[in-house]
């Protein structure tokens, strides 16, 4: 029999269970509800959510009336007073550990530090954070061979994606001390992000190989395959339950299974009791 094993943290964290238990108190509350794009990284929570009359638009212009919903990941300021000129409602779901970033990229923009932010510039987060630097002055950069390529400047001031891999980030960081004569950093990663790359990565070392469960969209779910298959790991990612293909799993029998932050953990539960099924 297959042996499975769970890191201790798994499940939604903190900033998804807000985001979630907000915008379903709203729909109890009052009519439609709406987000601009997805609530969180899960085509499965987000499904569920649109039968409950939950809809995610791409633009302001698709609301006549009812409640915006602004996701975990935050969003661009400038849109926030927008939809209150246009006279929707607005509640404001992102996670409190992102509005820290946010305020702490606003500090560094009035200060008149070129802000540098660690990640990818197509992400809802990352185009929130760059929406709060009113000076002008940001890069965004995803490795060492982006950040080399940024001029020397006087004053510099270094954030992360919160879904970001440490060492990453790190060496970013290290590359760039150099290109400013005052260089600050922000190691903003998420403690539950880092908590669970190190959790699979210790895992990894003891298993023949690693599910990781989880949007395919997930930039938090994406990190924790990168990382384990950079460990040498053989890794697996799925989204859900009946991507398992247990037929390509016969003849392991130690198996480490983990789920991004917007991953269910009955999700996960459902495939270690599929997978201890295994002989």
């Amino acid at each position: 029999m297959m042996q499975v094993f769970l890191p201790q943290e798994i499940g939604f964290c903190f900033g998804v269970e807000r985001a979630l238990k907000l915008v379903l108190d709203q729909i109890k509350k009052s009519g439609k509800t709406y987000t601009l794009g997805d609530l969180i990284h899960n085509s499965q929570v987000v499904e569920n959510l649109k039968r409950r009359g939950i809809e995610s638009i791409e633009n302001l212009s698709q609301i006549k009336e009812g409640t915006l919903v602004i996701r975990s990941h935050g969003a661009d300021p400038s849109l926030i007073e927008e939809a209150k000129k246009r006279k929707i409602r607005v509640l404001n779901a992102t996670c409190p550990h992102v509005v820290e970033v946010q305020n702490i990229v606003k500090s560094l923009s009035q200060k008149s530090y070129l802000v540098v932010i660690v990640g990818s510039n197509t992400h809802p987060e990352v185009k929130g954070l760059m929406a709060s630097v009113k000076n002008g002055k940001v890069y965004v950069v995803k490795n060492e061979r982006e950040a080399e390529k940024l001029p020397s400047v006087r004053k510099m001031g270094i954030i992360a994606q919160t879904t970001e891999s440490l060492d990453n980030f790190s060496n970013i960081v290290k590359n760039l001390i150099a290109k400013g004569k005052e260089c600050r950093a922000f190691n903003t990663i998420c403690t539950i992000i880092r908590e669970r790359q190190e959790g699979i990565l210790k895992l990894a070392e003891k298993t023949q190989a690693v599910i990781v469960i989880g949007g395919y969209n997930s930039s938090n779910t994406r990190q924790l395959v990168k990382l384990c298959r950079s460990s040498g790991a053989k890794t697996y990612f799925i989204e859900k339950e009946k991507d398992l293909d247990t037929e390509e799993l016969k003849g392991i029998k130690t198996i480490a299974l983990t789920g991004g932050t917007s991953t269910p953990r009955e999700t996960i539960e459902k495939i270690k009791n599929k997978l201890s099924l295994i002989n």
